[in-house]
């Protein structure tokens, strides 16, 4: 594990030999659910705002009244309303969202099923470029990048990171992937990942040095 206030190795429950706070046993991250309920309002906000000042010009209380007494009104609200319900769509679903780390595991609990790695049993960490709208929950995942990190806009790379696990009863390898803009406070995972099992080699690097060896391979038979 490490300390979260200096960021100092140390096992997990014991004192940090650096600033002498006590180490957390585990650390749990949630999903970001509650973020993109919190964008998807902003945005219904701003689309009221804009509804009253098209209607009312500077004047926003007149915009309302306009609004409130139009043959429309209920259309509005439906347009309105509509960011906010997908962002409490999407709150439900990541809800129960959480992953664990301790000295000894990662694990993860979410919609789509529970999966845990012995920190012994990973036998590769891997980085690689995941569009947004190619992962689990789609192009909602784009909002992971607005309001976020003091900023109204971050330029948050879509990277996705995989964790690979021996092999099951059936021969598949067990992979728990970390997708972008699925995990809150994804540098901190990293960070206490890599204090596990080191940094993550990218794939399209894994790829040509397979490809490389393989020539090699070739050209001295």
């Amino acid at each position: 594990m490490k300390c979260p206030d200096c960021h100092c190795a140390a096992p997990g429950g014991s004192v940090c030999p650096k600033c002498g706070q006590r180490v957390p046993e585990r650390e749990t991250f949630g999903g970001q659910g509650t973020h993109y309920l919190y964008v998807l309002m902003v945005i219904s906000g701003l689309l009221f705002l804009l509804f009253c000042v098209i209607a009312g010009g500077t004047d926003i209380a007149t915009g309302f009244w306009t609004l409130l007494h139009s043959n429309w009104f209920w259309l509005y609200m439906v347009i309105f309303a509509a960011p906010t319900v997908v962002g409490l769509y999407y709150w439900i679903l990541l809800r129960e969202e959480e992953i664990t780390i301790t000295d000894e595991f990662i694990a993860r609990h979410s919609h789509w099923g529970d999966e845990c790695l012995l920190w012994a049993d990973i036998v590769a960490f891997r980085r690689r470029i995941l569009p947004f709208k190619e992962t689990r929950l789609g192009r909602i995942t784009g909002l992971s990048r607005f309001l976020t990190r003091r900023k109204l806009f971050a330029k948050l790379p879509p990277i996705a990171y995989e964790l690979v696990g021996t092999p099951d009863a059936s021969g598949m390898p067990r992979i728990m992937s970390l997708e972008p803009g699925t995990v809150d406070d994804l540098p901190w995972l990293l960070e206490l990942i890599e204090e596990r099992i080191g940094p993550p080699q990218d794939v399209s690097l894994m790829s040509d040095d397979a490809t490389t060896s393989s020539r090699d391979d070739t050209e001295g038979d």
